[in-house]
């Protein structure tokens, strides 16, 4: 109520807006700042949309706030390089992956240490499935379980009128499974292969940054995210070392409603190290110089701001569906055929 009464008492230097524009604040920005609203709060798209990589959203000292994120993506068939190719066809003892998909639900607390440092814990729930095929069997094997926690911090480093610039660490936590065993590619109780298994078995570094620019009627922002295992885990391997940049824009369609588009550059290592019962001669899935890849995907968005107005609460529900433009694989490995992302987020 105290930063509503002050901002109510500023004089309003910003120009009038026009009846009927949706994209512009109802205050001036330089109001905003003196109250301790930051910049995204001014405008509902100046948010990072759902599947982003950048977390640019900052929390005021002893602010609470909770992200809720579901997340799907899902494989058809195997690629090679960048071309679509038949396991059999490189060497007839391995299992071919005709279907497989990666859904994980996320609940994230976010704390303002202050005005400029947010902390946070993300604790995931990951389900992973496989629909293989092999010389004279066939089957499905899924795992699911929690993943690895994440601990991170953000800090701003700039805030203008116009940009934010948001850099941020932590650590992710082996908290998920990473020796799980099921019936796989014809043999039961086997060791699941790296792609299969939900947690990393080690800790690992992160590392994010977070750039935002209002213009005119649009929001655009870019933002890069990697991390690194520090070490091989008990079972002799470590996940692999992954790095991705996105960038993003969006604008107003409405009142509460924002639409965005996104493109997203990825790339992730093969495994360092090796499982003591993996087997690449069954399944490229098991092959620890076979994981990794590079993939350019795009996304488009849809969001709905439901905050009370000129309050600087967040309350907003978040979609976005994507494909990938281009992958190269160091496989065979699953291609990439969509992804899906849903998150409500707001403060307490």
């Amino acid at each position: 109520m105290l930063p509503l009464l002050l901002l109510l008492s500023l004089p309003q230097e910003a120009e009038p807006v026009e009846s009927g524009a949706q994209d512009a604040p109802s205050v001036s920005t330089e109001a905003l700042l003196e109250v301790g609203l930051p910049l995204e709060r001014s405008r509902a798209d100046l948010l990072p949309p759902a599947g982003a990589l950048g977390r640019g959203w900052m929390m005021r000292a002893g602010e609470l706030a909770v992200t809720v994120e579901q997340s799907t993506s899902t494989f058809r068939g195997m690629r090679d390089g960048t071309q679509r190719v038949e396991a059999p066809d490189l060497l007839g003892t391995w299992s071919q992956v005709r279907r497989a998909s990666r859904s994980r639900w996320t609940v994230e607390g976010r704390y303002g240490l202050s005005d400029n440092v947010t902390l946070s814990a993300a604790l995931p729930l990951e389900s992973r499935h496989v629909r293989w095929q092999g010389a004279g069997a066939s089957g499905r094997t899924a795992h699911q379980g929690v993943g690895d926690l994440e601990l991170t911090a953000d800090v701003r480093l700039l805030e203008q009128l116009d940009e934010r610039l948001v850099v941020g660490g932590g650590l992710v936590a082996p908290t998920g499974e990473h020796d799980a065993r099921d019936a796989w590619s014809g043999t039961p109780n086997a060791l699941l292969p790296y792609w299969l298994q939900v947690g990393g078995g080690t800790w690992q570094g992160l590392v994010s940054a977070s750039w935002i620019r209002q213009e005119e009627g649009w929001a655009w922002g870019t933002g890069a995210r990697g991390t690194l295992p520090f070490e091989k885990n008990d079972a002799g391997w470590a996940r692999e070392r992954t790095l991705a940049l996105d960038a993003w824009a969006a604008r107003p369609l409405g009142r509460g409603w924002i639409g965005s588009a996104r493109l997203q550059a990825s790339g992730w290592s093969d495994v360092r190290g090796a499982a003591d019962e993996a087997d690449p001669s069954r399944s490229p899935l098991e092959d620890n110089g076979r994981q990794g890849g590079d993939r350019l995907d795009a996304s488009i968005g849809l969001a709905v701001d439901l905050s009370p107005p000129a309050t600087g609460l967040t309350n907003r529900l978040e979609f976005s569906v994507g494909t990938p433009l281009w992958e190269d694989l160091d496989g065979p490995g699953p291609a990439a055929e969509l992804h899906f992302a849903f998150r409500w987020r707001a403060t307490l």
